[in-house]
């Protein structure tokens, strides 16, 4: 009899509806849950807003290498809105790592849009980086920050292994590769957190201080800001914002060199740095801290600079062009 009644029981369990999780159901098909950034959502939902850079080092201390961590809180738990919310904050050519929290009211969305795993091995004589790159990687390279503010680039090899020397002075290590959308930053190590200094500015003009301020630390020329070069970012800035998408090829035939040959430009070579933020200086200073997109800044090949902001919302699409070469005689 005993054995009958468990029998039952466990007929009943097995038939029994799995509870409804709609919040989970939303996440379904549109990113990879990965617990790696629960600390990041939890934070979400304390008395004050995290920083970008301190929601990024929550998740780097819980091991996911996310470059950056896109966010938002939902004042209900309504998957639709959820939905909403993630598609704004995914890259629609990559699979994102998410994670929901809950207080029981509001619903905190921590996103990772581009993430890939690798492997550090620390030695006295240096550092081996192994990364895991997405199909359709190229051009792979590992940037590295020393503690001087220079960048230092070395290619990965054909097994995916890169290896730098003197570690005492990297500061921050990051893997770049090209995917469909362009030159995209897909991990990111900080040997140490660093200064989480957001400057106050203004205008573009402020921006182009801004960058000339670094670029002066590490004894680079200034940039010339180019009215030209300025139409070209905003065009691409507004187009941003209207799409609420940050990429810098959103469409194909859509990239940097094709945006300046449309305008009658030419370069003999280009650069493009994006940012998605609160504000202008939140936006520098993310710029700053990536290794990419800080050697766009410092480059002291790129002597020409244009900048576009646009607003969404309350968030700012801003996008600085730079160039060298053909290209400052060609848009004086």
């Amino acid at each position: 009899m005993a054995r009958l009644a468990h029998a039952l029981l466990t007929a009943l369990l097995a038939a029994a509806p799995a509870a409804a999780d709609p919040l989970g159901d939303a996440l379904d098909g549109r990113c990879r849950p990965d617990g790696r950034l629960l600390p990041a959502a939890r934070a979400l939902l304390g008395p004050e807003l995290p920083t970008p850079r301190a929601l990024r080092l929550r998740t780097e201390a819980a091991g996911l290498y996310a470059p950056t961590v896109e966010h938002a809180v939902l004042p209900s738990p309504s998957p639709d809105d959820l939905r909403a919310a993630l598609d704004a904050l995914r890259s629609p050519r990559f699979v994102a790592r998410c994670a929901i929290a809950t207080d029981g009211v509001r619903v905190a969305l921590a996103v990772a849009p581009r993430a890939a795993e690798w492997l550090i091995e620390e030695s006295p004589d240096g550092l081996a980086v192994r990364a895991a790159l997405p199909e359709g990687t190229t051009d792979a390279t590992v940037l590295a920050t020393r503690a001087d503010g220079s960048v230092e680039v070395t290619p990965l090899d054909a097994d995916g292994w890169a290896r730098l020397t003197s570690p005492t002075t990297l500061r921050t290590l990051q893997v770049l590769g090209t995917l469909a959308e362009g030159p995209v930053p897909l991990a990111t190590w900080h040997r140490t957190p660093g200064d989480d200094v957001v400057e106050a500015l203004n205008d573009a003009r402020g921006v182009i201080a801004a960058m000339n301020r670094a670029r002066a630390a590490t004894g680079v020329p200034a940039l010339r800001r180019e009215p030209l070069l300025d139409g070209v970012a905003q065009s691409h800035a507004d187009d941003l914002a209207r799409r609420g998408v940050l990429a810098h090829r959103p469409d194909a035939g859509d990239g940097p060199s094709e945006r300046l040959a449309a305008a009658g430009l030419r370069a003999d070579r280009i650069a493009e740095n994006l940012a998605r933020a609160d504000s202008l200086g939140e936006a520098v200073a993310r710029w700053l801290d990536s290794p990419s997109h800080r050697a766009n800044v410092v480059d002291r090949t790129l002597l020409g600079v244009g900048v576009g902001v646009a607003a969404r919302g309350s968030e700012l699409y801003v996008v600085a062009l730079f160039a060298a070469g053909a290209a400052m005689g060609a848009v004086r």
